[in-house]
């Protein structure tokens, strides 16, 4: 099984020392994130970052499987478009398409001037993805819709679509192609109430990338997974019960500063993948 971990592309220098970092403690596989990347960029910087991913990437021996687009902000009404936002978008898909992700993950929004209707974010995330989904098309990749968090730490806050895994549900179902699917976020999850293998069964195939990461159920803090109380047992148990054969990827968050401590940060992330790989083995084979 693939196992791959998050990285941002910021610029050349930053990205080529995550990779670095990455490989040399045994990951062969990368999602790449766009979503930090300052709006306003023209097509020809688009076409100089793409290069410099693939260029980084074939230099550290990685291959990209998945990706991470650009998003609104989540509490931001699902009727509002900014044509910055909606180009970085496109371009991010085509980036996405020429490095090799099988996968462009998005995040789904919410019909916050509807009074948080879910029935009305449905309706406009099929209208928002419609054209997305037909550029991934186009350029060799697809699209997986993430899983949003509830944040109990914010009482006036209504739930965001895609919390329940029958938003993800209709959506994946409502365009039924194979280059649509469901990205499924643990730490997300977490956020939520129940233990979260029902959720995944309920999901099932529709599952076709992750975002691993960690908390203690009251902020989103994109931990390393064995920092923080996700059952990891029962969570890895109901992938494997769903055949689950898509990447393994990390999305945990990296602050040091200082080069030994980022080196001890990938290694410890790329034992615990190694780790929760192994919970979805038959008892036999661990």
């Amino acid at each position: 099984m693939q196992k791959a971990i998050q990285i941002p592309y910021l610029d050349h220098a930053s990205f080529a020392t995550e990779c670095s970092l990455a490989a040399q403690a045994g990951f062969r596989h990368l999602s790449v994130s766009y979503a930090d990347l300052p709006l306003g960029k023209t097509q020809e910087e688009w076409q100089a970052i793409t290069a410099d991913i693939q260029g980084i990437l074939d230099q550290n021996g990685l291959t990209c499987v998945q990706s991470h687009l650009p998003y609104y902000f989540p509490f931001g009404s699902s009727n509002e478009y900014y044509d910055d936002m909606e180009f970085a978008l496109r371009q991010s898909i085509i980036s996405s398409g020429q490095v090799g992700a099988q996968y462009c993950v998005i995040h789904p929004r919410t019909a916050v001037y509807a009074g948080y209707s879910m029935a009305q974010s449905f309706e406009d995330n099929k209208r928002w993805i419609t054209p997305l989904l037909a550029c991934a098309i186009q350029h060799n990749t697809g699209i997986a819709v993430e899983n949003l968090p509830i944040f109990p730490q914010v009482a006036f806050v209504r739930p965001l679509y895609s919390y329940n895994p029958d938003h993800l549900i209709e959506l994946v179902d409502y365009f039924a192609d194979p280059h649509m699917g469901a990205c499924w976020d643990f730490g997300h999850a977490h956020l939520t109430e129940g233990s979260q293998a029902p959720r995944l069964e309920l999901l099932g195939k529709r599952i076709v990338c992750t975002h691993i990461h960690n908390n203690w159920g009251l902020h989103d803090d994109h931990a390393p997974p064995l920092y923080g109380d996700i059952d990891w047992q029962e969570a890895m148990e109901g992938m494997a019960k769903i055949g689950y054969q898509g990447p393994l990827t990390l999305e945990t968050h990296c602050w040091y500063k200082n080069a030994n401590l980022s080196r001890s940060f990938y290694q410890h992330n790329y034992d615990s993948i190694l780790y929760l790989e192994s919970l979805m083995l038959p008892k036999e084979e661990t």
